[in-house]
């Protein structure tokens, strides 16, 4: 069964592979805020559900279509939204900085986090040290991508369109 830190990594695979970057797996656990073993058990899970195809270290095959699909489909069933009170967070869905230049809303949704600059309603993260990891080593890309996901997670149709086109464009853009 796949965790949530299972989908992060997957997605800092195709950005660094979009962006050439090497693959090494502590680095990797070092921006995603967990251990470097719980990247290596990652991976295999996602070996094991045919995500990916490892053949070495700094080595792996993305497979997108399979990807794609889990992506738009699965997430939201896998890790669904839970919505609680307002609390202090990370901005996220729509409320994240480029998916509030696209969609228009008057409800906020953090994902809570100590030290936070937004207050709004908590959405639970899709793993729990998410917050900490944006915090600790800034990605705009995968900040992008995660808030998309948290879009499809809460539902609405033309949200889920709009969370659609940005994951194609990160997946099938090279």
């Amino acid at each position: 069964m796949l965790k949530g830190q299972d989908i992060a990594i997957l997605i800092k695979l195709l950005l660094k592979q979009k962006a050439k970057e090497k693959i090494e797996f502590k680095n990797i656990a070092y921006e995603l805020y967990i251990s470097q073993s719980e990247v290596t058990k990652s991976i295999k899970r996602l070996e094991k559900s045919k995500l990916l195809s490892r053949y070495s270290d700094d080595s792996v095959e993305l497979h997108k279509h399979e990807l794609m699909e889990l992506l738009l489909y699965g997430v939201k069933y896998l890790f669904p939204a839970e919505v609680n009170i307002a609390t202090r967070g990370m901005a996220t869905a729509h409320s994240s900085p480029l998916l509030k230049k696209i969609i228009l809303s008057e409800e906020i949704y953090v994902w809570p986090y100590i030290n936070g600059n937004i207050k709004g309603l908590a959405l639970t993260p899709i793993y729990r040290t998410l917050a900490n990891a944006l915090d600790r080593t800034p990605d705009e890309n995968f900040y992008a991508v995660i808030s998309a996901l948290d879009l499809i997670r809460l539902g609405g149709k033309r949200e889920n369109k709009i969370a659609k086109e940005i994951l194609e464009n990160y997946i099938w853009n090279q």
